[in-house]
């Protein structure tokens, strides 16, 4: 899949457009969310948008990057034969 190439190309990192591709393709794969301030969070890549907008909508914090974690990403690369 493209989408998976690119985002293994960017390290794990996935802007904006990206993850709405991603959360329709893998709504239940987890990502992580790194804030400015905050702790970074955990979340199914379906709920991050919401989530992200939840937070800086009430002026909590501002999202730095969301990112699939390097065990994520090692067995998307597996079972993708990327390996």
């Amino acid at each position: 899949m493209k989408l998976l190439k690119t985002i293994f190309d960017q390290l794990g990192f996935i802007n904006a457009v990206q993850l709405a591709e991603f959360a329709e393709s893998f709504p239940n794969t987890t990502v992580v969310i790194r804030w400015g301030g905050l702790p970074r969070e955990r979340a199914r890549a379906i709920d991050v948008a919401e989530r992200i907008s939840q937070v800086e909508s009430s002026n909590q914090d501002y999202v730095r990057d969301v990112f699939i974690d390097s065990k994520t990403m090692g067995v998307l690369r597996q079972a993708l034969g990327e390996a």
